[in-house]
């Protein structure tokens, strides 16, 4: 019997390391199977071309759980490189603030950590302490930080998505005031805090040393996608953000990298904790797909020459025509031959610039337009001297 009770609670203790990133209690998973598929919803899109590669219910308003902290480090890294705050600001903890449940770094009143610690335990350890410790620093209370959250997600376009705390606990007073967007929202958030160096940094780093009085246990990273001692470990994966909470289910917003080729999928309400069931594992099953189905390609390289554009008075009649930027485009395996680069010049008269824009790049894969750049003068074209418009000898 004691045996049985020992491996019991070693059970329960593995469940709880992953719920308690919300809040205590059993892992209860999805409330709702609404695909029938063992989750919620799902989207996977490529950040660059932003064309979708799978969607399942990706436009309806889900608990995001801890997802919702993409938000809090993403108005954080646009405060910090306004030159706002910078990331050695000492933040001071309010008593608010140190009475924040779930997972944390146990910050007591009166404590002052730099920004960037707080941004580390948020993205890495996913800390509600310091997600709420960042909020008030920045919006003056947690309530004024909210209202810039829902104003970000207003200017990012995200229409399925409402902010009401910086951490995505569940409010037990009000459990109608619960932090909700979309897989489709999601992913858009993740695209934009992967623009930040120091984000993308933290959204890979499994584990980071850290102390804080009686904790020393350091920020550990309950994504097992970026843990190579998980059995959920994908060798591919650079993050995102996990969450969890009973009305969310197990939730993801991950990104992996294979190549050139990187890809964000968001998995919403998944039922299971680790394994074949989870958000990592159906995470990994959708990269996987679009990795097996889908080709990055770079059709166009900056400095490639794509044609001749006529110069009219110019010393020399035509002038050749470079590429101004790359080109990439993702394509789906088997169809790489169907991509095709037309050059459309401008009218030019001389004299022309080295480096001035020519004409523009059109790539085109199946017959649709896949992506553009300016052609630019390879080389300066002077103006003919007057004369030779009578004697061109």
């Amino acid at each position: 019997m004691k045996r049985c009770f020992a491996v019991l609670m070693i059970a329960a203790f593995a469940t709880a390391s992953f719920a308690q990133e919300e809040g205590t209690g059993a892992a209860k998973g999805a409330q709702v199977d609404m695909t029938g598929k063992g989750f919620s919803a799902a989207y996977v899109i490529e950040p660059m071309s932003r064309r979708v590669l799978l969607e399942e219910n990706a436009h309806v308003p889900l608990p995001t759980a801890s997802m919702a902290k993409m938000m809090t480090c993403i108005i954080a890294m646009e405060r910090i490189q306004s030159g706002e705050l910078k990331l050695d600001t000492p933040v001071t903890v309010s008593a608010r603030a140190s009475k924040i449940g779930g997972s944390q770094i146990f910050a007591k009143e009166g404590q002052s950590f730099p920004m960037q610690t707080l941004l580390a335990a948020t993205m890495i350890r996913s800390a509600n302490d310091t997600a709420e410790i960042i909020a008030e620093k920045i919006g003056g209370s947690a309530e004024a930080f909210v209202d810039l959250m829902n104003d970000k997600a207003r200017q990012l376009g995200l229409k399925e998505t409402t902010f009401y705390d910086p951490h995505g606990l569940p409010n037990s007073q009000d459990p109608k005031r619960i932090d909700v967007s979309s897989a489709h929202d999601l992913a858009i958030m993740g695209i934009e805090l992967m623009k930040y160096p120091l984000m993308r940094e933290y959204a890979k780093t499994a584990w980071m040393p850290f102390t804080n009085a009686s904790y020393t246990s350091g920020l550990t990273n309950p994504n097992h996608m970026i843990n190579p001692k998980s059995r959920d470990y994908y060798g591919d994966a650079i993050g995102i953000k996990t969450g969890y909470s009973a009305p969310a289910g197990y939730c993801i917003t991950a990104a992996a990298k294979r190549g050139d080729m990187e890809i964000i999928a968001v998995v919403m309400g998944a039922r299971a904790a680790s394994g074949q069931d989870s958000s990592f594992g159906i995470a990994a099953r959708l990269f996987n797909d679009a990795f097996a189905h889908w080709r990055q390609m770079t059709p166009l390289h900056k400095g490639m020459v794509v044609g001749q554009a006529a110069v009219a008075e110019g010393q020399a009649k035509t002038v050749a025509a470079v590429a101004a930027g790359d080109v990439q485009s993702l394509v789906p395996r088997g169809q790489e031959g169907t991509i095709t680069v037309k050059f459309v010049p401008s009218n030019l008269t001389a004299p022309v610039r080295a480096g001035q824009q020519v004409g523009v790049i059109i790539v085109n894969q199946g017959g649709q337009q896949i992506g553009r750049a300016p052609a630019v003068a390879q080389t300066a074209v002077e103006k003919q001297s007057w004369w030779k418009k009578f004697w061109p000898f």
